[in-house]
């Protein structure tokens, strides 16, 4: 493992806190107190931002907020995610068309990040942010590693409670078979996402995330293998994969917030809805999704 930065560390954390909050503009004692930093360390870091631009001080108030030059930095990052162009026009029309909020997540080392979303009016509030990243540990990143090589699967599914890792084996197959994975809602469904949104994405913010991925890892139930036809289900998220030139995962499209429990059929019917827009996506981008020949090599046997 890499080894970290202390203060570059706190200075990632100043600016988190900041965009965690965009209409509330926040006071010194207010930073250093939310990121447990004496005030001089604080006043050193607001002052160093500020210089940049990264950090507008009121003088009036004192208070602080993101200044104009992340704006520029934004845009310069946005267009490093050339699928992002293509994307946004197919998640307005899904959001529209399924009632939903559909966000799209660009896969990191180890992780997914929340790069844009696009609410309906019938979506339920979500707490999925802008710049909000997930662990890819189980059960979570599972639409990026059911097309991952086999170790890379492999050291997922080693993460899971024995109890349930041949179910989570399972769902992996069925996610690549169907081309969507279906995630249920659960109580620590909320606590990961209310984290995400509260927290930044310092040490501790990580480990508290990781505790709660641990703890859903736990309940079988979480990624849908079987959706039967006519029951009824708590659907928190269906995401679907963007394949790059590589066959690798390099944008996941997410659909949540969905306003009611879906019958099985009506998930079904959305994960479909959804893939094709993916295949769509990946076409656009020069993209193929991994051959029939790297499928779930030395995994468990199929599903029945």
């Amino acid at each position: 493992m890499a080894r970290m930065s202390p203060p570059t560390d706190r200075v990632v954390a100043t600016i988190t806190l900041l965009a965690a909050h965009p209409d509330q503009p926040l006071s010194l004692a207010e930073v250093t107190r939310r990121l447990g930093v004496n005030k001089s360390t604080g006043h050193a870091i607001l002052a160093s931002l500020a210089g940049a631009g990264w950090v507008l001080r009121d003088p009036t108030r004192k208070t602080y907020r993101l200044g104009p030059a992340l704006v520029a930095l934004g845009r310069t990052a946005a267009a490093s995610f050339p699928a992002l162009d293509f994307a946004r026009p197919a998640m307005g029309e899904l959001s529209r068309e399924l009632g939903a909020t559909c966000a799209a997540l660009g896969v990191g080392e180890g992780e997914v990040t929340v790069l844009d979303q696009v609410d309906d009016p019938r979506a339920r509030p979500n707490a999925f942010r802008v710049g909000a990243a997930f662990p890819l540990r189980p059960p979570l990143g599972a639409a990026v590693l059911a097309w991952a090589p086999g170790p890379l699967r492999d050291e997922w599914l080693g993460q899971v409670p024995a109890e349930t890792r041949q179910h989570y084996a399972e769902a992996l197959i069925a996610t690549r078979e169907r081309g969507f994975a279906v995630e249920i809602g659960s109580t620590p469904v909320a606590r990961v996402r209310e984290l995400v949104t509260l927290l930044g994405d310092d040490a501790s913010a990580r480990a508290a995330l990781d505790r709660l991925a641990d703890e859903l890892a736990t309940h079988a139930e979480f990624l849908a293998v079987v959706l039967e036809p006519d029951r009824e289900y708590a659907v928190n998220v269906v995401n679907a994969p963007v394949f790059d030139h590589t066959g690798h995962v390099t944008l996941v499209l997410s659909l949540t917030g969905f306003g009611r429990p879906l019958r099985g059929a009506e998930a079904l019917a959305a994960g479909e809805r959804l893939v094709d827009a993916t295949r769509t996506l990946t076409i656009a981008l020069g993209g193929a999704e991994p051959s029939a020949a790297h499928r779930m090599s030395g995994g468990p046997s199929s599903v029945r």
